[in-house]
């Protein structure tokens, strides 16, 4: 008998719950063992929940579940760092199995649950914590294992995802977008976490450190959001035979690892510019398997929950074989470089000034000294004398562009520089 304890009985818990009572039978014969729900870890005993047939399981005491010594699988579905690190941390050193979809805690504790997991004869498993129900974790670990992968880029957040798809869809603002995707479930109450970029940023930490064996902390990538992005830069991206997307992405250049989050244009015939709504979409370069591509939902109760109950058929087999030690290791840290400034690629700018012959002329003398960009003058579709100017520029370092455009602003006429968003390159 292999026994569980289940903390937390939110969104995916419950999904977790119901998907292991529905499929218990399967779940049991593949991994040659029964499997018991022993205790659920909730803040209110009162709080009616439904779908739960065994009320007796539940408990508001996590001592109860870290002195059970039958208790073999803890599955941590609670979220949040501070508790959820007490909880696995103490779970790894009473030689616990942990499971967990907390992207924020492996993203930040990576190195360190590891080494507590390998020092505790454990494991730790956290394939729910990318991707949602892209086995992404499982791919790189396995399948991957004795490839050399050179880039991934990847759309990871459903959220905004769908908030740009809707966008450019619709031509309404941000704003709006954001309530319809609240009203539908797709976007919290607050959404400042997926906006900003640091959802997907604590996911592109964690495959950086499993697909290229680096030590990295989320504060070490450069991450920017989609707050900037307006209808007009979908609107005119679009006529330029684009899309918007919130890239991760990782590079290895030279053995010298470049990782970010920002929106990219990404031309519309490639694969990530396909993936509209709530999906997610990751593309793996490899010397050997070439590309991989990967997409499916990245979020939601089920998606989640199966990716967690992958983890647990896991981490059963373990126990009948007896496995007490992991296939991944702590890593060394190691100096990662944010190459954005010297990598050479092209730029979507959009800037916005007077209509006066005068301010363009030196807007074109300033791109033509080296043949730099092409540029394109939009109609403003309002009677002010302003003129939108788009920008496409030839392969730069963006070191160099930045200064470029400080003698753009410089100039009399021009009176904002909108947006910079660089254009995703090809690989393949």
């Amino acid at each position: 008998m292999i026994n569980i304890a289940l903390l937390g009985y939110g969104t995916v818990g419950s999904g977790f719950y119901e998907i292991l009572k529905n499929n218990k039978n399967k779940i049991e014969n593949i991994v040659k063992e029964k499997i018991k729900l022993k205790h659920i870890l909730i803040k209110d005993l009162n709080k009616k929940r439904e779908n739960l047939e065994d009320k007796s399981i539940l408990t508001d005491d996590f001592n109860k579940i870290l002195m059970d010594p039958e208790v073999d699988i803890v599955v941590e579905l609670i979220g949040g760092e501070q508790a959820a690190y007490q909880y696995i941390t103490n779970s790894l050193k009473k030689n616990k199995i942990v499971i967990t979809a907390n992207k924020l805690l492996i993203a930040k504790h990576y190195n360190q649950l590891l080494a507590l997991a390998e020092n505790n004869d454990t494991h730790i498993y956290f394939e729910g914590s990318v991707g949602g129900g892209i086995p992404i974790i499982k791919a790189i670990r396995e399948h991957l294992a004795g490839d050399n992968i050179q880039e991934i880029d990847a759309i990871l957040n459903g959220t905004t995802n769908y908030i740009l798809s809707i966008m450019e869809e619709k031509t309404i603002s941000m704003k709006e977008t954001i309530q319809k995707a609240q009203e539908m479930g797709y976007a919290e109450q607050d959404p400042e976490e997926d906006l900003e970029g640091y959802d997907v940023l604590y996911k592109i930490c964690i495959l950086a450190n499993l697909a290229f064996d680096i030590s990295v902390n989320p504060e070490d990538i450069p991450c920017k959001g989609i707050k900037g992005i307006t209808s007009y830069d979908l609107i005119y991206a679009s006529e330029l035979g684009y899309k918007i997307k919130l890239i991760a992405s990782i590079k290895n250049i030279n053995n010298k690892i470049n990782i970010g989050v920002r929106p990219n244009l990404v031309e519309k015939e490639e694969y990530l510019a396909s993936i509209d709504g709530v999906f997610n979409g990751i593309e793996v370069y490899s010397r050997y398997s070439q590309k991989l591509s990967f997409d499916g939902m990245g979020a939601g109760k089920y998606p989640s929950a199966n990716a967690v109950i992958s983890d647990l058929i896991e981490a059963a087999k373990t126990i009948k074989e007896n496995k007490t030690k992991m296939d991944l290791n702590p890593l060394e840290k190691t100096t990662t470089f944010d190459l954005h400034a010297y990598l050479e690629q092209s730029f979507y700018i959009r800037i916005q000034i007077e209509k006066d012959d005068q301010t363009i002329n030196k807007i074109k003398e300033i791109f033509a000294e080296k043949d730099l960009a092409e540029l394109f003058f939009k109609d403003n579709k309002t009677e002010t004398p302003l003129l939108p100017v788009i920008i496409i520029t030839k392969k730069i370092r963006e070191d160099k562009l930045e200064k470029i455009i400080k003698k753009i602003e410089s100039l009399k006429g021009v009176l904002t520089i909108n947006n910079i968003i660089p254009i995703k390159d090809t690989v393949i």
